[in-house]
């Protein structure tokens, strides 16, 4: 760690000395006043004397915009978006950025210091799209900091992402969601239901109001979604994940006639108040998963049979459920595409294109005849 010690001259002024060890060695920098010899001891502490002698060879003065900063000031030029996008930055900057790159100076940033706080990321178990996201983000604002001539070029571009493996979705067999349905509280069975049989986001569906449903032709129209806020914990209503998730659905009429029309929102919880994931998580999904597909034996013993831990499903597997049923019952996929909202068919075959293996069978099965032939 750095210290600073106050000198003064022969002349009778005084210094600040920053006291650290580079190579093995102690060394010193001297500084006019307390506020420069302070960033400098802040970077020895957090980024090394080498990359603080560095940085101090390219502004002596530190007058240079630190990383922290500008990523502030971008974030408060940002137009056009969420308020939950902009809760979403400003939490990037201040759990991850900030603590890692945030005092140096927006000049002496390198791809050496991203890649150092993409590894850290990494080893705190963030995942490879988690990552991705974050590095998007501070890729997007140091483009903007070379587009109004802070720095020459974007070190963060081009950059080798970490990966990390992807949690598997979990597409329920009939027979698995019967089970899991019996460890469903009454009270909570319409919406559980609902999710498998519409494949709607958790947001969507627990937006629904009664007016969004035509009981005569069994459909529904999903025109918005509970999104977060600034707070943590606080939700408002917005518009669905992408303009084609703004959709009209048809939902099996058995389904439709369970749910409950004679409050603002469909699907309420036991205090008459909209349904929220992490509670709904907590006091009911988790408890019924873990009823069916135990993770201990009766001895208390842990389960290791990876069978049984690939089938303990996420409340969005409803989703996956959903499409994949429809897929084996050989819905074309660009008819799954609509139902569910992706954006782009390209989303809909990456995830579910290998579920019915019917036509690559056909296709191997002609290639056999060919080569018979």
């Amino acid at each position: 760690m750095a210290s600073l010690r106050r000198g003064t001259r022969r002349d009778g002024s005084t210094y600040v000395q920053v006291l650290y060890r580079l190579n093995g060695k102690q060394s010193s920098t001297s500084f006019e006043d307390l506020a420069s010899a302070t960033k400098f001891q802040t970077l020895v502490d957090k980024y090394g004397a080498g990359k603080a002698l560095e940085t101090l060879g390219t502004d002596t003065e530190f007058s240079a915009i630190t990383v922290g900063e500008w990523i502030e000031h971008h974030i408060d030029h940002l137009t056009g978006l969420t308020k939950s996008s902009l809760y979403d930055y400003r939490s990037y900057l201040k759990n991850d950025i900030d603590q890692a790159l945030g005092d140096l100076p927006l000049t002496s940033l390198s791809r050496d210091d991203i890649a150092r706080w993409m590894q850290g990321l990494s080893e705190k178990g963030a995942s490879g799209k988690t990552i991705a996201n974050k590095h998007g983000f501070l890729s997007s604002a140091l483009n903007a900091a070379v587009r109004a001539g802070r720095i020459l070029s974007n070190p963060a571009a081009g950059q080798r992402l970490p990966t990390s493996q992807r949690q598997e979705m979990v597409c329920l067999s009939q027979e698995d969601f019967v089970r899991l349905r019996g460890n469903i509280p009454e009270f909570w069975l319409p919406l559980v239901e609902f999710l498998v049989a519409s494949g709607c986001r958790w947001g969507e569906a627990t937006a629904l109001q009664p007016s969004d449903v035509d009981r005569v032709n069994n459909t529904l129209r999903i025109t918005r979604a509970w999104k977060r806020t600034y707070d943590r914990g606080g939700y408002e209503i917005g518009p669905p994940k992408t303009k084609k998730s703004v959709r009209t659905i048809n939902v099996p009429q058995t389904v439709l006639d369970k749910l409950d029309y004679s409050n603002k929102w469909i699907f309420l919880n036991k205090a008459g108040r909209p349904v929220k994931g992490n509670g709904f998580h907590d006091r009911v999904w988790r408890p019924a998963v873990e009823r069916t597909w135990p993770s201990v034996d009766e001895e208390g013993n842990r389960i290791t049979d990876k069978s049984v831990q690939t089938l303990r499903p996420r409340i969005h597997d409803l989703r996956h459920t959903c499409a994949s049923w429809m897929v084996l019952a050989g819905v074309p996929l660009p008819v799954v595409q609509q139902h569910l909202g992706h954006e782009s068919i390209n989303t809909t075959i990456q995830l579910y294109a290998h579920i019915d293996r019917r036509s690559m069978e056909a296709a191997a099965d002609a290639v056999g005849r060919a080569l018979g032939a």
